[in-house]
């Protein structure tokens, strides 16, 4: 990430948009690549102004439309960082778009960059070509071993075995820095040390607050079902597939599992097994949370699915009764303007396209019901019919 936005800039590009919900995060990442490129760093907001972050110097300017006059008139090489910049540009101000669009071409041929930072992408269109958006990936194991050492430093634990710290810094993958530094401070006030199952246990939490996805605690096993051998051989021959050993063989990561079958034939319980077997977290989608009034949400909601996924990879990712969840994708163009089809085509380019260990299961009532497009091959690894209810 350090590198591609390094490259931007020293490319000339006038205006980045990283998108990312930890805004400490990309100041301390844009700080330390100005640092990098000797570039100067100014900061706006509407509370403080520009402040120069090296001369420590201030100007008056709290309005945005103000803050751009102010922008033209900056020197080369100069790195300006625009926090919540982007809620002016929701309901623009026609005068501040032409200002932005002026900014923009005079910071083209005078090494100024504008970095834009918001939470998630929504931007009216007259600006939308003028920028480059940045998907800024959550926190892999480096910087939470980082966040980790922070709070075993602070909380004056001065070891932790291999094995343990590894667990401890798996537990918290897919947070962001501030959740995952909270539940390691949470973990010490309740147990005086780091437990990962009190890290998860936060975890759980922390992915519920949006509805859409949620951690499924899994005690269910493959005793549990009656029946269904072919599948359970199936699955026991891929136990070990998201291992460390399997990746490092170069083996292909399994892809998914669609189980059919009518209501009471046991399909929740044949995805919780199948984590279990796995031994990976299970991550539940509600599809139809996915869809959202605004313009542009739902397909945010549906990155910030793929992006928590594949943060907490390895894992599974569970979609119940899914034909209801993409229902409308045939007649979407007429009803909803083809939002239902874009997130339906992006979801499935994700299933096709995925590296991340994330073995999705996906259950249905009718597989007629369900787009032609979901079954092809590739995107899924296996169709399983559960035809018989449990205790038949």
């Amino acid at each position: 990430m350090k590198t591609q936005i390094t490259n931007y800039i020293r490319a000339g590009y006038p205006r980045l948009y990283p998108v990312s919900p930890e805004e400490q995060r990309v100041d301390a990442e844009m700080k330390q690549i100005a640092q990098d490129l000797k570039y100067s760093l100014h900061v706006w907001s509407v509370v403080d102004g520009l402040v120069d972050t090296k001369k420590h110097t201030t100007t008056a300017a709290d309005d945005p439309l103000e803050a751009l006059v102010a922008i033209k008139d900056m020197g080369e090489k100069t790195v300006i960082l625009l926090r919540d910049f982007h809620l002016f540009l929701q309901d623009p101000n026609p005068i501040l778009i032409r200002q932005l669009k002026d900014v923009l071409q005079e910071a083209k041929t005078k090494s100024k960059t504008l970095i834009i930072p918001g939470c998630r992408l929504c931007l009216p269109p007259e600006p939308e070509h003028e920028l480059t958006v940045i998907e800024f990936a959550l926190p892999g194991k480096e910087e939470l071993r980082t966040v980790l050492g922070g709070i075993m430093e602070s909380a004056g634990i001065k070891s932790m075995e291999t094995e343990a710290r590894e667990k401890v810094i798996d537990a918290p993958s897919g947070l962001t820095t501030i959740e995952a530094e909270n539940a390691f401070a949470l973990s010490v006030a309740e147990n005086k040390n780091i437990d990962p199952a009190i890290v998860a246990r936060e975890k759980a939490q922390a992915v519920k607050k949006d509805g859409i996805l949620e951690i499924v605690e899994t005690r269910e096993s493959l005793e549990s079902i009656g029946g269904l051998d072919v599948l359970k051989e199936w699955l026991l021959k891929r136990r070990n597939a998201f291992s460390q050993r399997a990746i490092e063989y170069g083996l292909p990561t399994p892809k998914g599992l669609l189980i059919i079958g009518i209501p009471g034939t046991g399909k929740p319980l044949t995805a919780k097994a199948t984590a279990r077997v796995f031994g990976v977290p299970l991550l539940e989608l509600d599809a139809g949370r996915i869809f959202a009034g605004l313009v542009g949400q739902s397909e945010s909601n549906l990155r910030a699915v793929i992006q928590t996924a594949e943060a907490i990879a390895p894992c599974c990712l569970w979609i119940d009764e899914v034909e209801k969840g993409f229902s409308g994708t045939k007649s979407s163009n007429a009803t909803d303007g083809g939002t239902s089809s874009r997130v339906f085509g992006s979801f499935i380019s994700w299933m096709q396209e995925k590296k991340a260990p994330a073995f999705v299961v996906a259950t249905a009532n009718d597989v007629s019901q369900l787009p032609p497009e979901m079954l092809r091959k590739g995107r899924l690894d296996w169709r399983h019919p559960l035809n018989r209810r449990r205790g038949d």
